[in-house]
């Protein structure tokens, strides 16, 4: 009983010390340890949480693993980890519905907020995923979308795909985004070539392409920011 009414006591004083400081006011495996305590209302989540993070590293990590690799986690149910799972992905749904419903008023003013997009939408994927950004002649976002999955080569990006979708949007910028699974964000020679073929093709038609980012769980690399577009 003692141990249980001290279990509580920590719980109320994790949660003050967030009310009134916030997220930086506690650590990270202490943040963690306050979310798993809604989904584990009996028992201490202290030690469960100092285990993920010290498994994960990261928060972010813990909230991107997939759900059976979570699972193997002594503490850790399905129920649980679909909860952690889902925390994962709101900052992603979050930004999709500001795209989708804000009447296309949504404009890309900085660069840390697509990177933190594009981490949560294709930095854990496990598969090559290329992405395209359309935008108008303000630089507000029309769409996102997914145009191929798998090895990223010459032979897989159809430039005539891309235009297709650039003029159903009218958009009149575009960004290519994919991963690499492998998290080694360095760009191959076919990505190199790939995206020097797209921007030469797409000068044609009078459309441009700001940047090509490649993505990983911890790093990108912006083909803008290094002079190769």
């Amino acid at each position: 009983m003692s141990k249980n009414k001290n279990c509580l006591g920590h719980r109320e004083r994790l949660r003050k010390r967030y009310s009134i400081l916030g997220y930086h006011g506690l650590l990270d495996y202490e943040i963690l340890e306050l979310i798993l305590s809604f989904v584990i209302p009996r028992k201490d989540t202290k030690e469960l949480s100092k285990n993920l993070m010290s498994n994960f590293n990261t928060l972010e990590n813990v909230f991107k693993a997939d759900i059976k690799t979570l699972c193997k986690f002594n503490g850790i149910t399905e129920r649980i980890a679909i909860y952690l799972k889902l925390l994962g992905d709101l900052s992603l749904c979050l930004f999709e519905d500001k795209i989708n419903k804000q009447n296309l008023n949504l404009e890309l003013k900085t660069k840390d907020q697509l990177i933190n997009y594009l981490k949560n939408n294709i930095g854990f994927c496990k598969n090559e995923t290329f992405k395209v950004l359309f935008l108008d002649t303000s630089n507000k976002i029309i769409s996102f979308e997914t145009l191929f999955t798998g090895t990223i080569d010459k032979s897989a990006i159809y430039p005539r795909k891309i235009l297709e979708r650039v003029l159903f949007h009218n958009a009149r910028s575009i960004v290519f985004a994919h991963n690499h699974p492998s998290g080694n964000t360095s760009p191959s020679r076919k990505d190199i070539e790939i995206t020097k073929a797209m921007e030469k093709f797409f000068k044609l038609v009078d459309v441009n392409i700001i940047d090509h980012i490649i993505i990983g769980k911890n790093s990108y690399f912006s083909f803008l920011e290094e002079g190769i577009i």
